[in-house]
Formats: structure tokens, C-alpha cells, sequence
């Protein structure tokens, strides 16, 4: 199983809950925006990278709809398409995704939800 294919399987996993917890940041180091997804029990995953805000925003919107459809079959299509697009992301430095832990943590906090990040 490749580990988009188990990104697959997570979403696919949690895809009962109401909320697509994911977004598009640019990396630090590469200047790319890279779609990321926190799938339930784990930490944060980049997905795929992509050149233009656009392209990733783009990618992103198609994996929340399939998400809030709750239709399994259509989220699993929605991420073998979001796989054909873009690049390999690459992995952010740890101090970028502690950043980005705690910005998720606060906002999902602000809508009561509360989130431990796999260590």
C-alpha cells in the first residue's frame, strides 16, 4: 500500500465525521503550496504539491466536497484524482509543522473540537 493509498484508507476511516480537517500552506523551504489532510489519530500528512495557491485550493475544495458527500466510494475517487495532480510534497521542517499543529489545534478549539497530534 503506498502511503497516498493509506491516506486514502484514513479518510475513508473517518469520513463518519462532519468536518474535512486539512488545508493548503506554502513550504518554506520549496516556495510550493502543499495540500495537507490530518486524518483521525494521527498527525498532520502533506498530500500533494503543487505550484500555484490555485492548483492546490483547487485540489483541496474537490477532497472536502467528497468528504462532506459522506459517499465512500466518491471520497476514494476524489483522492486517486487529487493523485494524478501535482508532486510529492515535501516532508515540512519541524519547527514549520509544530507551527501548524498549533494553528489547528486553536482553530478546531474554537469550534469545540479537540485534537491530540499522534507523537
Amino acid at each position: 500500500m503506498t502511503p497516498f493509498e493509506h491516506l486514502t484508507s484514513a479518510a475513508l476511516a473517518c469520513s463518519h465525521q462532519r468536518a474535512f480537517v486539512g488545508g493548503v500552506v506554502q513550504h518554506p523551504q520549496t516556495g510550493k503550496f502543499q495540500l495537507w489532510f490530518l486524518p483521525t489519530g494521527r498527525d498532520i500528512e502533506p498530500l500533494r504539491a503543487y505550484e500555484s495557491q490555485a492548483q492546490a485550493a483547487a485540489s483541496y475544495h474537490a477532497l472536502r466536497r467528497a468528504f462532506s458527500s459522506g459517499n465512500p466510494t466518491r471520497l476514494a475517487e476524489a483522492f486517486a484524482a487529487v493523485s494524478a495532480t501535482g508532486e510529492n510534497p515535501a516532508s515540512f521542517p519541524p519547527d514549520f509543522l509544530e507551527r501548524l499543529r498549533l494553528g489547528v489545534q486553536k482553530a478546531l478549539a474554537a469550534r469545540g473540537i479537540t485534537v491530540c497530534f499522534a507523537p
